[in-house]
C-alpha cells in the first residue's frame, strides 16, 4: 500500500495574513531538510544533531492549546525556541513562493523571505511568531483543510407580475 493510498490528501501549504499583505506558506522536502539541519543541535558527545521535523512540531505545539475556539500559548509548558519559530517563517516563505500585498501578487525568494522575517518576525511578540510557526509546520506535518467559500446567493425570484385591481 502506498503512502497515503486510500486516503484524501490535504495540502501542505497554507495561505495567511502576514507582513504587509497575505502570504502562501510551505515547507517542502528541501525547506524541511534545510530545517531540519538549521534547528539541530550539539549533544553532550559534541555531535551535531539534526532536530527532525516532527520533533520540531513537537516542540512547538507543546504549551499550544485551544480553549473555546482560541489559541491559548502557555509559554511555561512551550518548548519552542525564537530561532526554530523564526526558521520555520522564513522557510516557510521561501517554500511558499508567492503573496499578495495591496492586490497585487509578489514573488517571495528566499532574499525577499530573510528582509520580511527581519522586520516583521524578529520584532515581533514572541507569542505571535510561535503561533504563526505552528500554523505552518502544522500544514507541513498534518495538512490544511482551507475553509470552503460558500456559494453565492442565488438570485431572489422573479415575483410575478401584479394583476390590477378590480373595482
Amino acid at each position: 500500500m502506498g503512502v497515503g493510498a486510500g486516503l484524501l490528501s490535504l495540502p501542505t501549504d497554507i495561505i495567511l495574513p502576514f507582513a504587509d499583505g497575505e502570504y502562501k506558506f510551505a515547507l517542502l522536502l528541501p525547506q524541511q531538510i534545510e530545517l531540519e539541519k538549521t534547528c539541530g543541535y550539539i549533544d553532550a558527545a559534541g555531535n551535531q544533531r539534526r532536530k527532525g521535523a516532527i520533533e520540531l512540531y513537537a516542540d512547538l505545539i507543546a504549551g499550544v492549546a485551544v480553549i473555546e475556539g482560541e489559541v491559548v500559548c502557555n509559554p511555561h509548558l512551550g518548548r519552542a525556541s525564537a530561532f526554530d519559530c523564526r526558521e520555520v517563517i522564513r522557510l516557510g516563505l521561501i517554500g511558499g513562493g508567492k503573496g499578495e500585498v495591496n492586490g497585487a501578487e509578489v514573488n517571495v525568494s528566499a532574499i525577499r523571505a530573510k528582509s520580511l522575517v527581519e522586520t516583521y518576525v524578529d520584532t515581533a511578540p514572541i507569542v505571535e511568531r510561535w503561533t504563526l510557526a505552528l500554523a505552518i509546520l502544522r500544514a507541513a506535518v498534518e495538512g490544511y483543510d482551507p475553509p470552503k467559500k460558500a456559494a453565492p446567493a442565488k438570485a431572489p425570484a422573479a415575483k410575478p407580475p401584479r394583476k390590477p385591481r378590480s373595482a
